[in-house]
């Protein structure tokens, strides 16, 4: 079972994060970065799901400096939506380098460290690929990347993205102008699901599609395998 920790943060202030450890903890740690509806019961399961995976999972209280400890279920997406619109990005995304530090002081020296995220956690795993010490970054139908592609154009680091066809918070456009900057990376890949609209890997809600949220869960794994466990 999954606990809370406290964790450091660059001004010396502190924020929690929910931990969630494997049974034989290798190595390998992954900072979860959830959606606007931040620590729910969902995201803690995601969590645990790459915890029986032998990973060590960090997953940061995204609005900490707005409201410690406020998170949702599905039932209050406005209020989840407003918090979204109003977080210091920039700062959270330090918050990730933080995170990824304390799970290499867990770890051990040699620890292999990626970022996950999804919706707004996508957009922050992205970030945080290109500011942060973290080793490879999956996103899940980040938001807002237009306002990043200078960024996204840069990013070195092994990275995948997830996006659906059909969704209305990350329309086409955007997904094709990511396409465009990111085209030519060698360590970068995309793919766009067929059918599949925001919060499709949201098992046990009504946008999840399970077709495209296996597909998903095997290329996430993939990548991870590729650049952590052989990093």
């Amino acid at each position: 079972m999954g606990h809370i920790v406290s964790l450091a943060a660059a001004d010396a202030r502190s924020f929690d994060a929910f931990l969630e450890s494997p049974e034989r903890p290798n190595g390998l740690g992954i900072v979860l970065l959830p959606e606007v509806y931040n620590v729910n019961q969902w995201v803690r399961r995601v969590a645990a799901r790459y915890a029986r995976e032998g990973f060590t999972v960090l997953v940061p209280d995204l609005f900490w400096r707005q409201q410690p400890g406020c998170h949702y279920e599905y039932d209050h997406p406005d209020a989840a939506r407003a918090q979204g619109e109003h977080v210091d990005v920039d700062a959270v995304v330090r918050d990730v380098g933080t995170a990824a530090a304390r799970l290499r002081e867990t770890l051990g020296a040699h620890a292999r460290v990626g970022a996950v995220g999804y919706c707004l956690g996508g957009r922050l795993a992205l970030l945080a690929g290109t500011r942060e010490p973290v080793d490879a970054v999956v996103s899940y139908y980040g938001v807002k990347l237009d306002q990043h592609l200078d960024e996204l154009a840069r990013l070195s680091r092994p990275a995948l993205l997830h996006f659906g066809d059909a969704d209305p918070w990350v329309p086409n456009d955007v997904v094709h102008a990511v396409q465009a900057r990111m085209a030519g990376l060698p360590n970068a890949a995309i793919h766009v699901y067929e059918g599949a609209g925001h919060a499709f890997d949201r098992d046990g809600q009504p946008t999840y599609r399970a077709q495209a949220a296996d597909l998903a869960w095997r290329r996430t794994l993939a990548l991870l395998a590729s650049s952590l466990r052989t990093g």
